[in-house]
């Protein structure tokens, strides 16, 4: 959780550059552009799918920021957060970890490029670490 923006960041970017790469060069495989210069293609290719997994990853990354919410103990219970983060759509996963709950995006209600939802639970208060646009529902 502590690097989750970051991690999320590298994997976003791994795959955009990856898909962009595959279809590209599919693409281009089809179309027959391999065969004028086949060098000069594959840097073609790389650089604009660096560039594209770049824009687009900072992109999301902006377009879905997160941020940390504290909720008082009192006003709510475990399992009216629970319903309250389903009815925004994100359901809790099962993990080993039992000071955070995790629970993740779950499509048409949330976008799966959210990321997910990290719950903890202090003296005084929830921690909620996720996405701006979803955690102001709450």
């Amino acid at each position: 959780m502590r690097y989750y923006s970051l991690l999320r960041f590298l994997k976003l970017s791994l795959y955009f550059f990856l898909m962009y790469t595959l279809l590209t060069a599919v693409w281009y495989g089809i179309t027959g552009k391999f065969k004028e210069d086949t060098a000069a293609t594959i840097t073609e290719i790389l650089v604009t799918a660096a560039l594209f997994s770049l824009l687009f990853s900072v992109t999301i990354v902006i377009w879905y920021r997160r941020e940390e919410r504290r909720i008082p103990l009192k006003s709510i219970t475990a399992k009216e957060l629970d319903k309250k983060l389903e009815t925004i759509g994100f359901t809790r996963t099962q993990h080993k970890e039992k000071h955070t709950r995790i629970y993740k995006p779950v499509p048409p209600k949330a976008a799966a490029l959210a990321g997910r939802i990290f719950v903890q639970q202090s003296a005084n208060f929830y921690h909620l670490h996720g996405p701006t646009r979803y955690l102001t529902k709450l």
